[in-house]
Parts: structure tokens; sequence; C-alpha cells
């Protein structure tokens, strides 16, 4: 009975014992493969955190430094005002394409030669012979008349045709003023925008005094526009001797106009006019006609000069301009607008919007050291 009793005694420990081992065995287990999996998670969980500390670290670097003075805040501004002023140099002065590689609206030299280009296209469409050929000229050519030689072809006459015709054009160059400005204002603001991304509340005075300098020399680009045109009315000359070699070649198809008049063809042909219909010129006295032709092809060949000049003439005056706004003009209006006008002291008001960011990063970079 006794062994009975020990046997089972002996038996119940052993299995205890035996549980014990194994609890031991499996915690040990358990702990050795925990080693494992932090050995081989943990490298990669350190490099996430630090990937996002750094991120953090970068973000918060990114942000604008915190204006705590008047002092501070004066640099800053002159900080921007430079940037901004060597990014315009850079592409409307000396065409640098880096800064905006993939944004072709921001090359701006190619643009503005675009723009150029066009103008000249649309000025030069207005050299054409009418269907009814010197009849223009020949109305001037009656109400000029007087009592003096019919051979003699008054200066006054030619003047009078030259006012016509840069009256019909009068309105292209300042349409050219309008377009070219509109996009140089666009350009300047964009600019401006990028310059400004860490200073937001400095933004609306910035560009207050851009758009300001920029619309003062539209004015200015528009009169002298104006005076140019009204130049050209008053004064028929050039020194250029393209004038006198396109006159003569001209003048050159009178014998085969005169010839297609008495041979009662319906047209006659100008190299580069194409044909021109003569039917309504066959009862016009010939000293009449043959005025009308001198005067016709004088204005041709000079008109040529006239848009030529035009077009030149714009083009220097409006580098000219960019040079005077971008070197000068717009950082004078800035300080005038900014530093006079209270501008400095809102930049010691840090926008709502980037106070929380920093706060947020500032919190974050602190949890995870």
């Amino acid at each position: 009975m006794n062994s009975k009793i020990y046997s089972s005694s002996s038996s119940s420990n052993l299995t205890c014992l035996n549980r014990v081992h194994f609890e031991w065995f499996a915690s040990g287990v358990a702990r050795e493969l925990s080693s494992l999996i932090i050995s081989k998670c943990l490298p990669d969980i350190v490099k996430k955190i630090n990937e996002r500390l750094n991120a953090s670290i970068s973000d918060l670097n990114k942000l604008p430094v915190t204006l705590k003075s008047v002092p501070d805040a004066m640099v800053a501004f002159m900080q921007i005002v430079s940037s901004l002023k060597e990014t315009l140099q850079r592409i409307l002065i000396r065409g640098e394409l880096d800064q905006y590689e993939d944004d072709n609206q921001m090359h701006c030299n190619a643009r503005l030669v675009e723009m150029l280009d066009e103008f000249s296209i649309e000025l030069n469409t207005s050299i054409k012979f009418s269907e009814d050929f010197l009849v223009e000229e020949m109305k001037v050519l009656e109400e000029a008349n007087g009592i003096r030689l019919p051979t003699f072809l008054p200066h006054s006459v030619f003047l009078c045709l030259l006012q016509r015709k840069v009256n019909t054009i009068s309105n292209m160059p300042v349409s050219f003023v309008d377009k070219v400005w509109s996009y140089l204002e666009t350009v300047c603001v964009r600019v401006l925008t990028d310059r400004c991304d860490n200073y937001p509340q400095l933004l609306p005075f910035m560009r207050k005094a851009t758009l300001h300098v920029m619309r003062e020399k539209k004015v200015q680009f528009e009169e002298k526009v104006a005076e140019m045109i009204e130049m050209e009315k008053i004064t028929d000359y050039t020194c250029d001797p393209e004038f006198t070699a396109s006159y003569n070649k001209l003048m050159g198809y009178r014998s085969t106009f005169s010839s297609s008049l008495t041979g009662s063809y319906l047209t006659t042909t100008v190299e580069g006019y194409g044909d021109i219909n003569i039917w309504h010129l066959r009862g016009v006295a010939a000293n009449t006609r043959d005025q009308a032709f001198d005067l016709k092809m004088r204005m041709t060949a000079y008109w040529k000069i006239v848009l030529k000049r035009l077009v030149d003439w714009v083009a220097l005056q409006l580098r000219f301009l960019i040079q005077k706004v971008v070197n000068k003009e717009i950082e004078m209006e800035m300080n005038e607008v900014i530093v006079h006008g209270g501008g400095i002291e809102k930049m010691l008001d840090e926008p709502p919007s980037v106070a929380i960011k920093r706060e947020k990063l500032q919190r974050s970079i602190g949890l995870r050291f």
C-alpha cells in the first residue's frame, strides 16, 4: 500500500518537474526568438525613425527664421529683394534658363522675340496694293493741284499720303505694348511669389510695389510709342540706301505699266505684289497717271523703311525699359512701399500656418529624441 502511494507521489513530482523544465525551455526559446526578431527588425526600425527624424529636421530648417526685431526683418527683406533682382536679371536680361528650365513661359527672351516677330509680320501685311490701284494717289494729286508747273510734285502730297498710312497702323504698336507688358507683369509677379514663399505676409506689399512700377513704365512706353508715331507723320527721312535701291527697282516697272495700258491689258505685274488690276486707269491722263505711279512707288519703298525703323525702335525701347525696371526701379519702389509703408513690421508677425507647422515639427523632433 505504501509502495503504491510512494509510486503515485513520485510520478506526480516527476510530472511537475517535467512541466517546469518545459516551461523554462519554452520561455528560453521565446526569448531567443524575440531576440532574433528584434535583432533583425531593429535596424529597419531605427532606420525609419532616423529617416523621419531627418525629414522633420529638414522641413524645420526650411521654415523661415523667426524674426525677433526690425533689424532682423530688414535683413530678411533685403535678401528677398536681392534674390528677386538677381532672378529677373537672369531671365529678362541675360536670358538664362536654368531657374525655370521646364517652363517655356518663363524663357523670357525667346517669348519677347516671338512677340516682336509677330508685331513685324502684322505691320508688314499693311504693304499691299489695293484693287483700286493709284486711285488714292490720284485723288490726293487732284486736291493738291495749284497754279504751278503741271509736272511738279509738291512735298505736301507725299506727306499727306504718309500720314494716312501711319494712321492705319498707329494702333498696332500700342497693342504690342499692351501685350508685351502684360506678359512682363506676369513674369515679375511669378518670380516675386516664388521669392516671398517664406514670408507670405510680405507678398501683398511687394506685389503692389512691383505692379506700380510696371504700370508706370507701361505708360512711359505708350507715350514714347505715341511720340514715335507722330514723328513719322511729320518728317519723311532716311539715310538707308535701301530706299533708293528699292524705289529705282519699283520704278523700273513703269514701262511695263504703260505698255499694259496701251495694249488694253486688264492687269499688270509688279514683282513682290503680283497681278494688279489697271483697267480703271485707261481713261486717266498720262501725266496724272505717271505722277500717281511715281508717288505709289516712292511710298512703297519708304514704307518698308518706316516699318523696319518702327520695329527696331520698339525693340530697343523695350530692352531699355526692362533694364531700368530690373536694375533700379523695382528695388527703389519696394524700399518706399515696404520700409516706409509698414511692411517691415508685418514680417515680425509669423503667419499662423507657419507657426503651427513649426510647432508640430518641433514636437515631433522632441518625441523622437
